[in-house]
């Protein structure tokens, strides 16, 4: 019956304005062995309605708080000349391809440098000989939390091993729906997942930024 009444305040709520959002679900024939695994499938649009789909919030953008479109624009923001950049799979990472005006992949990883998309949906192999002082970008499993490890091994620890620094994306309901649990790494290489662990900090939004947990999964 709550989720009735959510769903009409939603409705009622509603102004027309939507964001994109990822839909994640368990890779069956995993599930099946016994390993929970969730594959991203690919985004839909959803009401842009913070009050029941978001947690906490903090200044406003011009673009919907909290979205992909304003993590992107805060990123490409943080841009620096001459540096090269590994966007990881997802939802926010693709908004971050479509503000440079690149056509980027959804489920694979892309590097780019100087506004430039340099290669797309790279294996781990192309990604060696691009990684040096690398800057990687990724974004959280919406309700798993997972930044590393789970549909981005491309990025493995001989590749994180080249590069210079690790840029942690997050929407505001992503966060809030895991309910003070640690974003998660599961690199299959412990000194690299123990290295990156820690408290970092999260790109929200554009001019928003949490600090938040991550661990060793």
């Amino acid at each position: 019956m709550r989720r009735h009444a959510a769903a009409g305040l939603l409705a009622a709520e509603w102004t027309g304005d939507t964001t994109e959002a990822e839909v994640v679900d368990l890779d069956e024939e995993q599930y099946r062995r016994g390993a929970v695994t969730p594959k991203l499938y690919g985004t839909l649009r959803v009401p842009a309605a913070g009050r029941k789909l978001s947690g906490r919030k903090a200044g406003s953008s011009g673009t919907a708080p909290g979205s992909a479109e304003s993590i992107a624009r805060e990123v490409v923001a943080r841009m620096a000349p001459g540096v090269t950049y590994i966007l990881g799979p997802g939802a926010t990472t693709a908004a971050v391809g479509r503000r440079l005006g690149l056509a980027t992949t959804l489920l694979g990883v892309d590097v780019v440098r100087d506004g430039e998309l340099v290669a797309a949906d790279v294996a781990e192999e192309g990604l060696l000989p691009l990684a040096e002082g690398a800057v990687v970008v990724l974004s959280a499993i919406g309700g798993q939390g997972f930044v590393l490890g789970r549909g981005n091994q491309q990025i493995s620890p001989r590749v994180l091993r080249r590069t210079q620094d690790l840029l942690v994306l997050a929407t505001q309901q992503k966060l809030a729906a895991l309910h003070g649990r640690p974003l998660l790494l599961d690199t299959g290489d412990q000194d690299t997942d123990q290295r990156l662990s820690g408290h970092v900090r999260v790109i929200t939004g554009y001019r928003e930024s949490t600090i938040y947990r991550m661990e060793n999964a």
